[in-house]
């Protein structure tokens, strides 16, 4: 069954915003949070799960890429989270 030609993007650039959004913005959401993860819980424990669990949140929130209209409005969120996951590395950097 074809899809609904009413549902489909028009504009290849919303279509090219809304894909790199997905791929670099998801990627870097998922790094980040689990770097806000590491900064206040113990490393190792994150670091093991984070094989499974990185991918699962990359891959959601590469769906939800799609899901939202606007691919401004994506990557400005996706900005906006990793800046705020890795806010107190820029605070407060540990020194190791």
């Amino acid at each position: 069954m074809p899809a609904n030609k009413k549902h489909l993007e028009t504009s290849v650039w919303q279509r090219f915003l809304k894909i790199t959004a997905g791929l670099v913005g998801g990627f870097f959401v998922s790094i980040t949070f689990h770097m806000l993860l590491m900064y206040f819980f113990d490393s190792p424990p994150i670091y093991a799960t984070m094989y499974i669990t990185g991918y699962l949140l990359w891959t959601i929130l590469f769906i939800l890429a799609f899901v939202i209209g606007n691919g401004y409005k994506i990557w400005l969120t996706y900005i906006g989270l990793s800046v705020l996951f890795y806010l107190p590395y820029l605070i407060a950097p540990l020194h190791t």
